[in-house]
């Protein structure tokens, strides 16, 4: 009878084997696609004036006093900064074109530019242009350069008092 009771045992193991590997059966294959879009990062370029204050990016006004004597010079600089995140080293220009400030066609003050910058991927051409080199990774708050307007009066000019208005433009250009 014990004889009869393990070999049932055994046979009745023998046949519930198949079922136990039946249920771990292996879970059929399948593919997963992803995707994704990495945006790029644009380069901001940043104009701060000299108390620091940020100026806006389209079109600024800045003002300028001119002193009651006989001669003189005023000067306002700016600073240029640069923020960005880039997966590579890229080259670009920003090239300045200013405008005398004007009165009436008989009332012109030269203005005059100057730049200059202790970054030493940065470097003035021409008397107008900065050439950046901006770096690859993440970048916060890069100083490009200054640029300092320039008005000058000599003693024997003569301008008659009122409202002088002009302008400067920036360009940039992507390239060396």
């Amino acid at each position: 009878m014990v004889m009869r009771r393990l070999l049932l045992f055994v046979l009745l193991i023998i046949l519930l084997l198949p079922l136990a590997a039946d249920e771990t059966a292996e879970f059929p294959s399948a593919t997963v696609y992803m995707q994704g879009v990495i945006e790029p990062q644009d380069l901001v370029i940043s104009i701060f004036d000299e108390t620091g204050q940020e100026l806006g990016s389209d079109n600024t006004v800045i003002s300028i006093e001119f002193p009651s004597t006989e001669q003189w010079e005023v000067t306002c600089t700016l600073y240029f900064k640069y923020t960005a995140k880039l997966a590579s080293a890229t080259v670009g220009k920003l090239t300045f074109v200013p405008s005398d400030l004007i009165m009436d066609e008989l009332n012109q003050l030269p203005v005059s530019i100057e730049l200059t910058s202790e970054n030493i991927y940065s470097k003035v051409e021409n008397a107008n242009t900065f050439n950046t080199t901006f770096l690859a990774g993440s970048q916060d708050d890069v100083a490009i350069g200054h640029l300092t307007l320039r008005i000058t009066k000599q003693s024997s000019d003569v301008f008659s008092s009122g409202l002088y208005t002009g302008s400067f433009s920036i360009n940039y250009t992507e390239g060396s």
